[in-house]
């Protein structure tokens, strides 16, 4: 499972839930950014295999879309497939190498490092 995030750009965790099943545990969670922003975290953790289907949402205090990285079996089409990622809109969609929590983590801090709030 993944550990409890720790960074200094986080303002609040939340944990949603955790949800033990016979074949997998899926984690939620949501972390609140010292700007305001929000990333919302699923992780499924396959018991029997070991693989994580992941999504993590960042998203502004109003609720748009700043990046989404996740590895759902769809958009086929992407070089990728299926880990990609959604910039800025649902329709925008690009490839993106496998990703964990961590890696998110420190994408997001280069972002909030001198950046503006993304609250509106």
């Amino acid at each position: 499972m993944t550990p409890e995030p720790s960074s200094p750009i986080i303002l609040s965790v939340d944990r949603n839930e955790t949800i033990p099943r016979k074949t997998a545990v899926t984690l939620k969670m949501r972390l609140t950014f010292l700007d305001g922003s929000v990333l919302h975290v699923t992780e499924n953790h396959v018991r029997l295999t070991g693989k994580i289907d992941y999504a993590y949402q960042w998203q502004t205090a109003a609720h748009q879309l700043i990046h989404r990285w996740d590895n759902a079996e769809h958009h086929n089409h992407i070089s990728t497939f299926p880990h990609h990622q959604h910039i800025g809109s649902e329709e925008n969609v690009l490839p993106s190498e496998p990703i964990t929590l961590e890696k998110v983590l420190a994408f997001i801090a280069t972002r909030i490092a001198g950046a503006q709030p993304t609250s509106d």
